[in-house]
């Protein structure tokens, strides 16, 4: 599949009609308490062909595109336009990771849209990028991106009573982080339990054989 037919041509189905300055200022206006300013999410480009540009995962990330993700769906809802013929939204990301519950909010919206998200990595898709572009109703990467799949460091501070606490609630995040691979990859249970501790690196092709991804864009599938 090449790149031009996954990005652009599925995508040329008849949209609605908007007004440019409309469309700027609800987008502005939904995500304008977020931390994250509007500008390093989306370009104007970007927020007409539903695009987001995800880089670190920092925190108030997550709601930022959340907010995206949901002012979509209500534009595809309030014009009645049926799923099958929603122009998806595409995240590209090109990410480090970051904040593990940032990580957690970007999934959820992409679970919760009945638009299509499509999830593309055109650099790195490393440690919460990798959760992330496997939660994609479609799934694509560049020829040379590269993915890292780990579960990631924390840390706490308090009483030896609060770090006892928090260990018990990360080591439910840290489960809820193997369903979520091993509902979306082909990677199985045991298989994760075997690599869940170390850095494991794929490249696209290798990727792709585990079914981290659904295509390399450039390629004939």
């Amino acid at each position: 599949m090449s790149c031009e037919h996954c990005c652009n041509s599925s995508c040329d189905n008849d949209i609605i009609t908007f007004d440019l300055d409309e469309l700027t200022s609800v987008l502005n206006k939904n995500l304008q308490n977020d931390m994250k300013d509007f500008g390093d999410l989306v370009n104007l480009s970007g927020a007409i062909d539903r695009e987001v540009f995800l880089d670190s995962i920092e925190y108030g990330i997550g709601s930022s595109v959340d907010a995206y993700i949901r002012f979509w769906n209500r534009w595809d809802n309030d014009h009645n336009i049926p799923v099958e013929e929603r122009m998806p939204i595409k995240i590209y990301i090109d990410s480090y990771g970051g904040s593990l519950n940032d990580t957690f909010t970007i999934i959820d919206s992409i679970k919760l849209s009945k638009t299509p998200v499509w999830t593309i990595c055109n650099g790195v898709a490393y440690s919460g990028g990798f959760f992330v572009l496997i939660n994609g109703h479609k799934r694509f990467s560049y020829p040379h991106s590269s993915f890292l799949f780990h579960e990631g460091a924390t840390s706490n501070e308090g009483t030896a009573g609060q770090f006892e606490n928090y260990s018990a609630f990360y080591k439910k995040q840290l489960k809820q982080l193997q369903n979520i691979v091993i509902e979306n990859t082909k990677i199985t249970e045991e298989e994760y339990k075997e690599i869940r501790k170390d850095d494991v690196w794929y490249d696209a092709e290798e990727a792709l054989e585990k079914g981290i991804i659904d295509h390399i864009l450039g390629s004939e599938q």
